[in-house]
C-alpha cells in the first residue's frame, strides 16, 4: 500500500479553541484555518467536514483594508459540517481572539466582513472577554408557538411568559419561552425543525428560553451544522438582547446587561454576556462577549481542487 505524503506547501495551519468559557474543553469549540484565500468553497467545506466542530472559520485576506463593505481588517467565512453561514457569533469571538494570539492582528477594535455584512469586535487582551457588535437588531411579530414546541418536544404547557418571536441581530432565530423546569427536557426532532425554515430559509433555529432575575438559561437547537444542539451561540445572544427589550424584561432606555448559560445539557458549559442600548423601548444596539482559550494547533492538508 502507498502513503500520500504533502508538502509544507500542501498544508494550512489552525488553531481549536473553545469560545464562552474560561476552561478548555468546555463552551464551544472552533477550528480557526489560516491562509485558505486560493481554496474553492468546496475545499473550505471539506475542512469544515473534517474537523466537525459547529463551525469553522477562515479568516482571509487578513490586514488588507478596503474589502467589501467599508475597511475591514479580515473577511471571515463560516462553515458549519453541511454549510456555509453568512454570520455566527462563536466563529467571529474566536476567530479575532486567535488572530490577536498569532499577533496576525493587533488588540483593539477590529472590522470583521462577512457574509452579512460588517461586524465589529473588540480584544482587549489574551485573558479578558471579546466583544462583537452585531448587525442592526429587529423583533417580528408574535407567531403561533406550536410548529416550535413540538419541534423542541415540548407543548403549550411549557411556555410561559413573553411570546414567541422570530428576531435576530446578524441571524435569526426563533425565541420560545418556556418554564426553566422544561428546559432540560426538551429534546429536538430533526425533521420539525426543518419544517421551520417556512418561516425563513435563513432561520438560525430555535432558541428555547428559561429566564430569571437577569439571567437566561438556553438551548439552541438547529438543523443545518451537523449536530441538532449548539453548546454555545453568540448569534442568538445577540438576538436575546432585542427580544428582552421588546418584552419590556430590560430596560427600554439606556443599556442594559444579562447573562446566559448554555451547554449545560451537552456538558460544554457555557458563559455568555449580553448587552443591549435601548432608545425610547426600541432595541438600537446589541452585543455578546465572552472568554477564549486554546486547545490546540497544527497543520491540515489542503483537499483536492476537483
Amino acid at each position: 500500500m502507498t502513503t500520500r505524503t504533502w508538502s509544507r506547501s500542501e498544508e494550512l495551519d489552525f488553531d481549536v479553541v473553545d469560545v464562552f468559557t474560561t476552561t478548555a474543553f468546555a463552551g464551544n469549540g472552533l477550528a480557526v484555518v489560516y491562509g485558505a484565500e486560493s481554496l474553492r468553497t468546496h475545499q473550505l467545506q471539506s475542512i469544515a467536514r473534517e474537523f466537525n466542530l459547529s463551525e469553522t472559520g477562515f479568516p482571509l485576506r487578513v490586514g488588507a483594508h478596503g474589502d467589501g463593505e467599508g475597511d475591514a481588517d479580515y473577511v471571515l467565512r463560516i462553515f458549519t459540517p453541511e454549510t456555509e453561514l453568512p454570520f455566527a457569533g462563536h466563529p467571529s469571538v474566536g476567530s479575532a481572539w486567535a488572530l490577536c494570539r498569532r499577533e496576525l492582528l493587533t488588540p483593539g477594535r477590529l472590522r470583521q466582513q462577512c457574509g452579512a455584512g460588517l461586524v465589529e469586535l473588540t480584544v482587549a487582551g489574551p485573558d479578558e472577554a471579546v466583544w462583537l457588535t452585531g448587525r442592526p437588531p429587529w423583533v417580528g411579530d408574535e407567531i403561533d408557538p406550536t410548529p416550535a414546541l413540538t419541534a423542541v418536544g415540548l407543548t403549550l404547557g411549557d411556555q410561559v411568559g413573553v411570546a414567541p418571536v422570530i428576531a435576530g441581530a446578524g441571524l435569526d432565530f426563533y425565541y420560545l419561552f418556556v418554564r426553566p423546569g422544561s428546559i432540560a427536557r426538551a429534546v429536538p426532532d430533526l425533521q420539525q425543525l426543518r419544517q421551520l425554515r417556512a418561516h425563513g430559509s435563513a432561520l438560525g433555529g430555535v432558541a428555547i428560553v428559561g429566564w430569571h432575575d437577569g439571567t437566561a438559561r438556553v438551548r439552541v437547537f438547529t438543523d443545518d451544522i451537523g449536530a441538532t444542539e449548539d453548546p454555545a451561540t453568540g448569534s442568538a445572544a445577540l438576538g436575546l438582547g432585542a427580544v428582552l427589550v421588546d418584552a419590556g424584561l430590560l430596560a427600554p432606555e439606556g443599556t442594559s446587561t444579562f447573562t446566559i448559560r448554555q451547554g449545560i445539557e451537552l456538558g460544554r458549559p457555557s458563559t455568555l454576556h449580553g448587552e443591549v442600548e435601548a432608545r425610547s423601548g426600541v432595541p438600537v444596539t446589541c452585543r455578546v462577549g465572552g472568554h477564549v482559550v486554546p486547545v490546540a494547533h497544527g497543520a491540515i492538508a489542503v483537499p483536492p481542487r476537483g
